[in-house]
Protein backbone atom coordinates (compact mmCIF):
# COMPACT_ATOMS: atom_id res chain seq x y z
CA UNK A 1 0.00 0.00 0.00
CA UNK A 2 0.81 3.40 -0.93
CA UNK A 3 1.77 5.66 1.52
CA UNK A 4 -1.02 8.66 0.42
CA UNK A 5 1.02 11.65 3.04
CA UNK A 6 0.36 15.42 2.50
CA UNK A 7 2.14 17.79 3.74
CA UNK A 8 1.19 19.96 6.44
CA UNK A 9 0.65 23.07 4.87
CA UNK A 10 -1.46 21.70 1.67
CA UNK A 11 -3.61 19.87 4.81
CA UNK A 12 -3.90 23.10 6.57
CA UNK A 13 -4.97 24.70 3.09
CA UNK A 14 -7.61 21.84 2.67
CA UNK A 15 -8.73 21.97 5.98
CA UNK A 16 -8.81 25.87 6.11
CA UNK A 17 -11.49 25.71 2.62
CA UNK A 18 -13.38 22.68 4.22
CA UNK A 19 -13.78 25.39 7.28
CA UNK A 20 -14.61 27.98 4.68
CA UNK A 21 -17.09 25.82 2.84
CA UNK A 22 -19.06 24.28 6.24
CA UNK A 23 -19.28 28.27 7.02
CA UNK A 24 -21.29 28.54 4.32
CA UNK A 25 -23.17 25.73 4.05
CA UNK A 26 -24.11 27.08 7.50
CA UNK A 27 -24.80 30.38 5.91
CA UNK A 28 -27.30 28.82 3.48
CA UNK A 29 -28.91 26.68 5.48
CA UNK A 30 -29.75 29.24 8.16
CA UNK A 31 -31.06 31.63 5.61
CA UNK A 32 -33.21 28.81 3.82
CA UNK A 33 -34.00 28.40 7.39
CA UNK A 34 -35.10 31.75 7.81
CA UNK A 35 -37.22 32.01 4.65
CA UNK A 36 -39.09 28.81 5.27
CA UNK A 37 -40.26 30.18 8.72
CA UNK A 38 -41.16 34.12 7.31
CA UNK A 39 -43.35 31.55 4.58
CA UNK A 40 -45.37 30.00 7.14
CA UNK A 41 -45.77 33.24 9.28
CA UNK A 42 -47.52 35.16 6.23
CA UNK A 43 -49.16 31.51 5.38
CA UNK A 44 -50.47 31.58 9.26
CA UNK A 45 -51.42 35.81 8.90
CA UNK A 46 -53.33 35.56 6.17
CA UNK A 47 -55.12 32.54 7.69
CA UNK A 48 -55.53 34.39 10.75
CA UNK A 49 -56.91 37.69 9.13
CA UNK A 50 -59.42 35.09 6.96
CA UNK A 51 -60.55 33.63 10.11
CA UNK A 52 -60.78 36.97 11.91
CA UNK A 53 -62.82 38.24 8.48
CA UNK A 54 -65.24 35.30 9.10
CA UNK A 55 -66.05 35.60 13.00
CA UNK A 56 -66.84 39.35 11.98
CA UNK A 57 -68.88 38.55 9.31
CA UNK A 58 -70.76 35.87 10.96
CA UNK A 59 -70.95 38.28 14.09
CA UNK A 60 -72.93 40.82 11.86
CA UNK A 61 -74.84 38.02 10.77
CA UNK A 62 -75.53 36.79 14.60
CA UNK A 63 -77.03 40.70 14.92
CA UNK A 64 -79.04 40.57 12.25
CA UNK A 65 -80.93 37.07 13.37
CA UNK A 66 -81.34 38.39 16.78
CA UNK A 67 -82.61 41.46 15.39
CA UNK A 68 -85.14 39.78 13.43
CA UNK A 69 -85.78 37.07 16.34
CA UNK A 70 -86.73 40.12 18.74
CA UNK A 71 -88.82 41.92 16.32
CA UNK A 72 -90.10 38.45 15.23
CA UNK A 73 -91.30 38.16 19.36
CA UNK A 74 -92.45 41.80 20.07
CA UNK A 75 -94.74 41.51 17.05
CA UNK A 76 -96.37 38.16 18.63
CA UNK A 77 -96.75 39.84 21.73
CA UNK A 78 -98.45 42.65 20.30
CA UNK A 79 -100.72 40.24 18.51
CA UNK A 80 -101.48 38.30 21.16
CA UNK A 81 -102.83 41.10 22.93
CA UNK A 82 -104.84 42.32 20.88
CA UNK A 83 -106.42 39.53 20.80
CA UNK A 84 -106.80 39.78 24.66
CA UNK A 85 -108.32 42.69 24.35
Amino acid sequence: MKNRSVAQNEFEAELVRLKEKFSLLERRLSLKADEVVHTMAVSHRREIDGLKDEVFRLREELKKVRKEQKRNFTGGVIKRQRRVV
